[in-house]
């Protein structure tokens, strides 16, 4: 799932006149200037997948790829919820569902927030 965001993000720092067009002229991003939310969205898109693979602050980076995903829903809501898109929507709950549960079971055994944990853990033994 990852991949996908880091996908999406290296491809807007790849072409960024052509990012900044979509978020002035196709994406409806509310409440923020297109040149931010630009920004916004592909720094998000770059290191929240990045800690997600690296399994640090793990949860925090479900959250942010949560609220990347859900603004990207709602900006993008004229096209998606068109008659046509249902699979890319569909895409979109996905990913939300995946995210869902990393933010509700944590990031796993072999991530670095658990091994960081464990070491705290011995760190603080008497």
């Amino acid at each position: 799932m990852a991949w996908q965001f880091l996908k999406s993000g290296w491809l807007k720092v790849s072409d960024w006149d052509s990012t900044l067009y979509l978020f002035q002229e196709e994406y409806h991003v509310p409440l923020v200037p297109p040149e931010m939310a630009a920004v916004a969205g592909t720094v998000g898109e770059l290191v929240f997948p990045a800690l997600l693979l690296m399994g640090l602050l793990t949860r925090f980076a479900a959250l942010g790829l949560s609220a990347v995903n859900v603004l990207a829903v709602v900006s993008y809501a004229h096209v998606l919820l068109s008659e046509g898109f249902e699979a890319a929507l569909g895409q979109h709950y996905l990913w939300g569902t995946l995210l869902l549960v990393v933010l509700v079971f944590g990031p796993g055994r072999w991530s670095l927030d658990a091994w960081l944990g464990g070491r705290q853990a011995e760190g603080s033994r008497p």
